[in-house]
């Protein structure tokens, strides 16, 4: 039986108030283990939101960064909904890139977009600010690509 959470955890970054901002993806996963320290798919919610952050401080051209978890039910089953919130200084709308062998960047999204079996999206809030979301489901362990039905269909919007 799956426990009832209710609670949504957020986390606001001050970029100027880093000593060093390439230290906030390491922050972001020690974040998301105090929230969910006992939960399966901690090891994946902790990667997603390390890349998160890291592309929301890269190409955000914000002063901030927000991070946010939710519990969710959706289409009968039971997900993480893990979000980073930035500015959205950026006009390009994120999309994943297969790596090569030689590629030294570039990996996050694609790791998302295979951690969550494509069941992540990007919107833009009223005012602008771009918001990149994963589903997780809550009571399965990680480690392997996602390509079952058990997630719900992916919705994209803009």
């Amino acid at each position: 039986m799956q426990r009832a959470l209710a609670y949504t955890s957020f986390k606001v970054w001050l970029i100027d108030e880093l000593d060093d901002p390439r230290r906030l993806p390491a922050l972001a996963r020690r974040e998301v283990h105090a929230w969910v320290r006992d939960q399966p798919a901690l090891d994946d919610l902790q990667l997603i939101a390390s890349e998160l952050v890291a592309n929301a401080v890269e190409h955000g051209g914000g002063r901030w960064v927000r991070l946010s978890l939710l519990p969710v039910q959706e289409g009968g089953g039971y997900y993480w909904r893990l979000a980073v919130i930035d500015p959205g200084g950026s006009g390009a709308v994120p999309l994943p890139q297969r790596p090569t062998p030689e590629d030294t960047r570039g990996r996050g999204l694609w790791l998302v977009h295979r951690l969550t079996g494509g069941c992540w999206g990007t919107d833009v809030t009223r005012v602008g600010e771009r918001v990149v979301w994963a589903l997780l489901p809550r009571t399965e362990r990680s480690g392997r690509p996602r390509t079952d039905a058990r997630f719900p269909p992916r919705r994209r919007r803009k």
